[in-house]
């Protein structure tokens, strides 16, 4: 009898494992670089949401699935996010087509920021690939307004290591990118903040001097008005 038992359950244990979706290459969480020798922007990463979350908030184009990735896998995206996004802002600015961010890299108090609205495993169902090779994907995701400056995160499973994807159109609510491969994707928003502006000290000084001026014509004034009293 117990035999019986152990026989069913080791079966029941083997068909629960064979149902099971596994990605054998997730990704590790690296390390963070630090930024080029030449960025003096100051560059910060935003994660905003649970990987339960992300697959809430995030939806795709017919022929595939949006499925929710691990903590890791998302651990793992925002250090990619700093490597690839912000490490060298410069030089996303070229790959991106956004002079703001070539100007930014260079400018003495920008703030260049990077957001993380989604990170998520796109698969295929019924999709495949066009002639050159490449799944033509949409991503919906609320966060995203027409105009935005959008960079793709892709993990890699044969490298395995993240790349960075130039999106094909970015809509209001959506963005959409092509890729050789699915896996874990994450959608990054980057954020420009223009230095403040250095009051003109000429103007301030010029300004401070009519004021002291007028202060000492008017005791002046009130001394004449006062002996000839």
């Amino acid at each position: 009898m117990k035999k019986k038992v152990l026989a069913l359950i080791s079966a029941a244990a083997l068909t629960l494992l064979c149902s099971m979706t596994v990605r054998a290459d997730s990704p590790t969480v690296g390390n963070a670089q630090p930024p080029v020798g030449t960025q003096t922007a100051i560059t910060t990463v935003n994660n905003t949401a649970s990987p339960e979350q992300y697959a809430v908030i995030t939806a795709t184009s017919e022929g595939f699935k949006v499925t929710a990735v691990s903590q890791t896998t998302c651990d793992s995206a925002v250090v990619a996010a700093q490597n690839l996004v912000l490490r060298d802002v410069a030089s996303l600015g070229l790959f991106l087509g956004d002079a703001n961010l070539v100007s930014a890299a260079t400018t003495q108090g920008s703030i260049v920021t990077a957001t993380v609205l989604s990170t998520v495993d796109v698969d295929p169902t019924t999709a495949t690939k066009d002639a050159t090779g490449m799944y033509n994907v949409v991503l919906s995701n609320a966060m995203i307004a027409a105009g935005d400056t959008v960079a793709i995160l892709h993990y890699n499973e044969s490298t395995k290591s993240w790349e960075l994807i130039k999106p094909v159109a970015v809509a209001q609510g959506s963005v959409a990118f092509q890729t050789s491969s699915l896996s874990p994707i994450t959608i990054v928003k980057v954020n420009t903040t223009a230095a403040a502006q250095a009051p003109k000290t000429g103007v301030m000084v010029y300004g401070a001097m009519t004021v002291i001026l007028a202060g000492l014509m008017g005791a002046v004034i009130c001394y004449k008005k006062s002996r000839r009293a």
